[in-house]
């Protein structure tokens, strides 16, 4: 094939290349469809974003770090590709989550949905500012938006049971995805238009300079749910009322995540630490590994009073651990900063979805195909999983299984 013609033809074409994307072309690619995947950024793996230390001994994770619930798809991949898993420390805040399940048991799951700001604000005010810390950092939500309904539900689930993560990052098993499709990935391949009929579809892309048109059967797009809101991606003709209708229901919560080198490790045995009151209101370790690394996070509400506050962050966060080891000469012992922004992230607009208030079925109305011709698939389409790498991938899998009933393979 020559990439610089005019236009090129496959069977599907996959739009985006993190977690669903890599998992839905893997699978066609593996059941001999002529798969093209596209990618806007220079690197796969999406919200999924490892570096690697000073030293290279361990990985930086910008985005994407923990395993969240059962993860099965996840798991599995695992192994497959040889990584190894971390089990995280038994060192939760139990104030935090018990003030929170006060909170979140008051609210009856049959009755009427209404924003997680308004069930804070019928709180006592103790319970109602730690379950504010926990549900924006957890949930990335801006809780004048979020559904208190989705929140409680997924609470008293077991969704959140977070106890492992990769032990070199999610990197390395993107990488790993990425070596099935290797000669049909495009990285530096953004999307402009997806022109879609029932015949198939014609997607405007621009690949080393060059506009490239590329007719495929099918297209699965995995394109986070921020950038469906900012219809950076033009569909043509507009996606049906119904389509638009779940995409306004999902909203997208802001993430600004800071990752510190330090010198040593000097919190010892902390892994999980609260500074209310900080720009940064959680900080982190990578134990079980001894990684001279900790990360500070601010998400939903935080992420939007830090921005709008215009504080430095990297100075923030290095406030913030000032505050919690008050002994340490915080900035003598810093190496280096790593820093992200996903809501300024050109092709994330987000870290991860919630729900809206009223938004309960909006995730699988998002995943129904619009005929054969455009399927979706990201975390952001999983009602079991959504916001997660395990959702991703589920969403992915889906979408390859739906595109190959419909191709009869």
């Amino acid at each position: 094939m020559n990439v610089h013609a005019r236009s090129v033809s496959t069977d599907v074409v996959v739009i985006g290349a993190g977690a669903a994307g890599l998992a839905a072309a893997r699978t066609l690619h593996g059941r001999g469809i002529d798969t093209l995947l596209l990618e806007a950024r220079d690197r796969v793996g999406g919200r999924a974003y490892t570096l690697r230390t000073q030293d290279g001994a361990f990985p930086v994770e910008l985005g994407a770090e923990f395993i969240h619930g059962s993860a099965e798809a996840t798991m599995a991949l695992l192994r497959e590709c040889g990584e190894r898993t971390l089990e995280l420390p038994d060192d939760g805040v139990p104030g935090v989550w018990e003030a929170t399940q006060r909170v979140l048991d008051s609210v009856d799951l049959h009755g009427a949905d209404t924003s997680v700001d308004s069930l804070l604000k019928s709180a006592r005010a103790e319970d109602a500012a730690q379950a504010r810390m926990l549900i924006e950092g957890f949930d990335a939500a801006i809780t004048a938006d979020t559904s208190m309904l989705s929140i409680a539900k997924e609470w008293r689930g077991d969704g959140n049971d977070t106890r492992f993560r990769p032990a070199d990052g999610y990197g390395v098993l993107m990488q790993y995805l990425a070596e099935f499709v290797k000669d049909r990935l495009w990285c530096n391949t953004p999307v402009h238009e997806i022109r879609w009929s029932d015949q198939g579809v014609e997607v405007d892309v621009v690949r080393d300079g060059a506009p490239i048109m590329v007719r495929a059967r099918t297209a699965i797009v995995t394109l986070p749910i921020g950038l469906l809101h900012e219809e950076s991606v033009r569909f043509s003709p507009p996606l049906p009322a119904e389509k638009r209708a779940a995409v306004e229901a999902i909203g997208m919560g802001p993430v600004i995540k800071v990752v510190l080198e330090f010198r040593s490790v000097f919190w010892k045995d902390s892994f999980l630490l609260t500074s209310p009151g900080s720009a940064f209101p959680t900080v982190w370790s990578r134990l079980p590994q001894p990684a001279p690394v900790l990360v500070a996070w601010a998400g939903g509400d935080a992420a939007v009073r830090l921005r709008e506050r215009r504080i430095d962050p990297e100075s923030a966060a290095l406030d913030a651990c000032a505050r919690l080891f008050p002994k340490i000469d915080i900035h003598a012992q810093l190496v280096r900063t790593h820093y992200h922004d996903w809501q300024n992230d050109l092709y994330a607009g987000g870290a991860y979805s919630y729900l809206r208030v009223n938004g309960a079925d909006a995730r699988a109305r998002l995943a129904q195909p619009i005929g054969q011709s455009i399927h979706f698939a990201g975390e952001a389409t999983c009602a079991s999983d959504a916001g997660t790498v395990a959702g991703a991938f589920e969403s992915g899998y889906r979408a390859a299984t739906q595109v190959l009933e419909h191709s009869g393979r």
